[in-house]
Order: structure tokens, then sequence, then C-alpha cells
């Protein structure tokens, strides 16, 4: 069977005016909180009201910041600055006991061979380093 799949599933469809759903209630709401503000306040003082409302209305409803909508944006925000930001690291202390040998000249054997191939591996670090010294004089 064939099925038609659709190909533009993350753009919102065009309610009215060229504007989405969410668009158009973020003016919704605007112009409700502006007719409050009409009833309450003198008429000089609504029209900066309207300025502000307003450019609140259009950032809401057009501005994306890092390609989100600008409320997640700004809850995102406020969620962070809100959080307290204290990083505790907390050390985890392994109590290891030493490991009782169970021949004592096993553990003198051991000994040796880790000094021997300690003083081995010294002695070819300083061999390489003459060896680059007297290279690097030609």
């Amino acid at each position: 069977m064939h099925f038609n799949v659709p190909q533009f599933v993350d753009i919102e469809d065009k309610i009215a005016f060229q504007l989405t759903a969410k668009q158009l209630g973020w003016f919704g709401l605007g112009g409700v909180v502006l007719f409050l503000i009409w009833q309450i306040v003198t008429p000089g003082i609504f029209f900066v009201w309207v300025f502000i409302i307003g450019a609140l209305a259009v950032v809401f409803a057009f501005y994306k910041p890092f390609g989100i909508p600008f409320s997640s944006f700004l809850t995102s925000s406020v969620k962070y600055l809100a959080k307290p930001r204290i990083l505790v690291w907390e050390r985890r202390v392994k109590k290891e006991e030493p490991e009782k040998p169970k021949h004592e000249s096993s553990t003198n054997k051991q000994v040796k061979i880790d000094r021997y191939m300690k003083e081995k591996g010294m002695q070819e670090v300083d061999d390489l380093a003459k060896i680059l010294d007297k290279q690097s004089r030609i």
C-alpha cells in the first residue's frame, strides 16, 4: 500500500490574515489587555500602554530566538535564573584494604622487578635525550 506522507509538518497552518493560530492568540490577548487598560486609565496614558502592549504582542507573535518561540525562550530563561547554581563535588573515597601477599618472597621479587623496569625506562629516556641532543648539534 502507498500512503501520502505530508512534507511540511513543521510549518503551522495560516488561519487568517496570513497569521497562525498562536500569532492570532497573542494579538487577541494584547487586544483584551488594551481594552482593560482603556477602561482603567486616561486616554493620554493609554497610548503609552498601546505602544508597550503592541510591541510585546509583536515580539511574542513573530520573534524566534534560536529558532524557538519567544514565549518558550522567556520561560527557559526564567527557569535558568531561578534555579540554584551551586555545584557540589562529592568525592567518593574508596577504601581499599591492602592485599596480603601469600609469600613474602614473591612481594620482594615484584618490588625488585618494578624497580628494575623503572630504572630501565629512565635509562632509555636518558639515552633518547642524548641521541636527540647529538643530532641537534649537527
